[in-house]
């Protein structure tokens, strides 16, 4: 290449760069936005979105550094940004973030990518040796489970802590020893003993909204509403003992079971609610 020539382009250069503002920002969005939105340039003292032509741009403005080219009006590059001991690197393609790692005090604290249709993260424990913290996955298709996803935490040892699954509105928390502790979600609600074995479940079955209580693993108690009466179940190693039902005015009609869970006495006794009149 002849001095003459590689003199034009530097001067070329120098000109292209010296018509970009020093105010120019790289916008990314929130981090956990970053997938979602489109990536852009704005004029940090107007606060507007800037259009670039397309060339190759190298600026700095605050605590970012941004190493960028514009092709077909669209950005490309790498941008760097530091905060104090928190440093985040970012790979853009096409106006939209591909990849980003976050360190801080020097260990890699967080980190993300996306292909065609999600957007993956991980997040690490701040030691050298870099534990993971917690994970998850969100949809990038806007004709299915856009912007949500399944994320899962983690305890310092590495046991599953909690799992929460947007799709399906479920979300589950664990022991240290790696037992459910809680399950919840639309029609279900659910909690165990640290040993594994559940204590309470609530759900909802043709139109009746169940809650169970069990005993070393075994149903102990129901209750529920029956149409205007309330429902107590009392059972014995998990067979049915006795049934109460209590009813608008007060009265309480008791069942009794044999210990085959079969009927042998049906009661009513006296309203629960004194000086009320039992019509029944």
């Amino acid at each position: 290449m002849s001095i003459k020539l590689l003199t034009l382009l530097t001067l070329i250069a120098n000109l292209t760069f010296a018509q970009v503002s020093s105010t120019l920002n790289v916008r990314l969005g929130n981090l956990d936005k970053l997938f979602l939105q489109k990536v852009s340039i704005i004029d940090t003292q107007t606060k507007k979105s800037v259009v670039l032509k397309d060339g190759t741009y190298a600026f700095k403005h605050g605590n970012q550094n941004a190493d960028i080219f514009i092709k077909n009006g669209l950005i490309n590059g790498n941008v760097s940004i530091l905060k104090g001991e928190e440093k985040s690197e970012y790979k853009i393609e096409n106006s939209q973030a591909k990849t980003f790692t976050v360190y801080t005090g020097g260990f890699l604290s967080l980190e993300g990518h996306r292909d065609a249709e999600k957007a993956y993260y991980k997040e690490y424990y701040l030691d050298p040796e870099q534990r993971l913290k917690s994970e998850g996955w969100m949809s990038l298709n806007k004709n299915k489970h856009y912007g949500i996803g399944i994320s899962k935490r983690y305890y310092e040892d590495g046991t599953i802590a909690h799992i929460a699954d947007r799709v399906t509105e479920t979300f589950t928390d664990f022991y240290p020893n790696g037992n459910k502790k809680k399950k919840q979600g639309h029609n279900i609600y659910e909690t165990f003993k640290e040993d594994g074995s559940v204590y309470n479940r609530q759900y909802t079955k043709n139109n009746i909204r169940y809650d169970d209580y069990y005993y070393e693993g075994k149903l102990s108690t129901r209750s529920y509403r029956e149409g205007a009466s309330e429902i107590e179940e009392y059972y014995q190693n998990g067979v049915l003992h006795k049934k109460e039902s209590t009813q608008a005015n007060g009265q309480v009609r008791v069942f009794t079971y044999d210990k085959a869970g079969k009927l042998i006495s049906d009661q009513k006794s006296r309203s629960q609610y004194p000086g009320r009149i039992n019509t029944n």
